[in-house]
């Protein structure tokens, strides 16, 4: 309608609920930067470092790839709830790296190589954390599947957390030691680098 020749003065805009709708995502748009910063600035001084929380914070987007997988296989659209969903699930995807990290940092404490610590974290971590997801995935069901009386509403929401879980759980327990491990040998790198000069 931007090529819809108008009198002087007059102009179109959208009102109703699509513009409620657009203020509203907007403000959850912001609502969602926020609390990645926030989970971000809370993880700084749990590892006294800048670097190792903004690794954690990578599993983020492999949760995306679940979310989006959720809604299509289970037909919902993009909404207030499915919107909530990924706040919620930018908070709960992220202790899956939170439980690597800590113990990845400690076994380096006591030690151990890198690719040791990395490879031990993986083989103790793994059932605490599918379990952690499993736990978590089931109860959301029946709210995912309207099962839930009086919350079919929040149905995405639950589609989304889910979804996300799943995936991010299964590709944080792959990328993420790939992810730390290149990272930590680049960061040798150029500390004996600079090292040398």
């Amino acid at each position: 309608m931007k090529d819809l020749p108008l009198p002087e003065g007059y102009a179109v805009s959208q009102e109703g609920e699509i513009k409620q709708m657009g203020e509203s995502f907007g403000r959850l748009g912001i609502s969602m930067g926020i609390a990645v910063v926030l989970l971000y600035l809370s993880l700084i001084p749990a590892f006294r470092s800048f670097f190792n929380p903004a690794v954690i914070m990578m599993t983020i987007p492999l949760a995306l790839i679940g979310v989006v997988w959720g809604l299509l296989i289970a037909g919902k659209n993009g909404c207030m709830p499915a919107f909530m969903g990924l706040i919620l699930l930018a908070g709960v995807v992220v202790n899956n790296a939170i439980l690597l990290m800590d113990f990845i940092l400690k076994d380096r404490d006591r030690g151990a190589s890198l690719e040791e610590a990395v490879i031990n974290s993986v083989r103790v971590r793994t059932r605490p954390i599918l379990m952690t997801a499993g736990t978590t995935i089931v109860g959301m069901l029946p709210v995912a599947l309207e099962w839930a009386v009086g919350l079919e509403r929040l149905s995405p929401l639950a589609v989304v957390a889910s979804g996300g879980l799943l995936v991010g759980t299964v590709l944080t327990l792959v990328y993420f030691p790939i992810l730390y491990t290149l990272i930590e040998e680049l960061k040798g790198f150029f500390t004996k680098r600079r090292s040398l000069q």
